[in-house]
């Protein structure tokens, strides 16, 4: 139907995932968010956190002083918000109502003795460390992808696919394909989307909790979703370019 290059609709729907999960588990009121990382991935959250919530002030720390003065001037003139870009990742914590990590670190960025009750945390790379797990309330689990039709026994949690070249990280041990993925939250305190829509569970249920959202195994559902309305949204503006239909066909029998 239409080839589309992903680069942007790659952000945007991992930025939707995030504003999702904030807008059931964050706190409600006027939020101060703190970015951990100033990429193209940082970009695209605040611009989809603030769909759903207030934000009254970011502050933003990546490891490139020119990334993230460069980030921060950005988001104060797009959005009119006091933005800060801090050299020290440890004070981009404090007061934080909203904490999103965007970086494409292979350890983890987000330190659990740094979260305050109340936080909602958001992670895109970095993912959280132990102590932060053990911290997490409540977490907002997407969704799962079901096993292919006919084949249950080839249903596999994403985080063992994520996380099998770090066989020796605790967690992810036990991980097998069929299993569930694991439960980040203490006590067991995990509810899925399904559940929420549908009036059988809650989000967060008190203001001094420490909620956790991720998008879960979904196995490509977000592209073709947001491409598929990108799609339509450009045959009703008469924007792109037409392929003519020949250059996919053949007429060469087998």
């Amino acid at each position: 139907m239409a080839l589309i290059n992903d680069g942007y609709l790659q952000h945007l729907r991992v930025a939707a995932d995030g504003a999702i999960g904030a807008d059931i588990m964050a706190r409600k009121g006027p939020a101060t968010l703190a970015m951990l990382g100033s990429g193209g991935m940082a970009r695209a959250h605040v611009e989809a956190l603030m769909q759903v919530r207030e934000i009254s002030r970011i502050r933003v720390y990546s490891p490139t002083p020119g990334n993230r003065l460069r980030f921060a001037e950005e988001m104060a003139e797009k959005y009119g918000v006091a933005t800060e870009a801090l050299d020290d990742p440890r004070q981009v914590y404090r007061g934080a109502d909203i904490l999103a990590a965007c970086t494409d670190s292979a350890l983890p960025v987000i330190r659990g003795e740094w979260l305050e009750p109340g936080m909602h945390v958001i992670s895109i790379g970095g993912r959280p460390d132990s102590t932060a797990r053990a911290r997490f309330d409540r977490t907002l689990r997407l969704g799962t992808a079901p096993a292919p039709v006919g084949r249950p026994e080839l249903g596999t949690a994403d985080e063992y696919l994520g996380y099998l070249a770090r066989p020796d990280d605790p967690l992810w041990q036990g991980q097998r394909p069929g299993q569930p993925a694991p439960v980040h939250a203490a006590g067991g305190g995990q509810v899925l989307l399904a559940d929420i829509l549908q009036g059988h569970a809650q989000g967060r249920t008190a203001d001094e909790q420490i909620t956790y959202s991720e998008r879960g195994n979904i196995q490509g559902a977000q592209f073709y979703a947001v491409a598929a309305v990108a799609y339509e949204e450009a045959l009703r503006q008469g924007i792109g370019r037409e392929l003519p239909r020949e250059w996919f066909l053949q007429d060469i029998r087998d």
